[in-house]
């Protein structure tokens, strides 16, 4: 067994831009296919699901140490979600708010058929604009973010609907662990 080297190496930082879309009404489909719809009188206290994911290549440049002989291990130090400025401005103000529409979140990575929860997050870590993540376990996960390709999935709920897309930067913090040499 690799003895594992004492200098830390710096760490690996992803950033990824996610939007939560705003919900849409659904579009009337065209004459021709027949469709039959319910209509639901839902309790607006109840609280709506969101769900985004990013399929992202595993040699992303900000990725290339994880590519240098004797790393053996990679893990989540730290999870942060932050509010981007709106793709189009409309002229007022950022609404700083947004993120207190936000209930909980999870942030999941996948690949080839395997799934770890990264890191969650609920109303107490929500600030007004970013949220730091609470990550969860100690998972090595080294060879999720060295495959050709992963997904990162951000999934939770919300209390109301959003006016406007809500755009967010998801930023990853990982340490490497390296091997000594001998």
């Amino acid at each position: 067994m690799a003895q594992l080297s004492t200098a830390a190496p710096p760490p690996v930082v992803l950033g990824v831009a996610l939007t939560i879309a705003r919900r849409e009404r659904p579009r009337p489909l065209a004459s021709t296919i027949r469709t039959r719809s319910v209509k639901l009188r839902i309790d607006p206290s109840l609280e709506q699901i969101y769900l985004i994911e990013a399929t992202l290549p595993g040699n992303l440049e900000c990725l290339g140490p994880l590519t240098q002989p004797g790393v053996v291990a990679l893990y989540l130090r730290a999870a942060r979600l932050e509010l981007l400025p709106p793709a189009h401005p409309s002229g007022r103000a950022h609404h700083r708010s947004a993120l207190a529409a936000l209930s909980s979140g999870n942030c999941f990575i996948t690949t080839q058929s395997r799934k770890a929860l990264l890191a969650v997050f609920d109303e107490e870590d929500i600030q007004p604009d970013h949220i730091q993540m609470e990550v969860q376990g100690r998972v090595n996960l080294l060879d999720y973010l060295r495959a050709d390709w992963f997904t990162l999935e951000l999934s939770g709920t919300h209390r109301r609907r959003f006016n406007r897309p809500l755009p967010l930067r998801l930023q990853l913090e990982f340490e490497t662990q390296m091997a000594a040499l001998a």
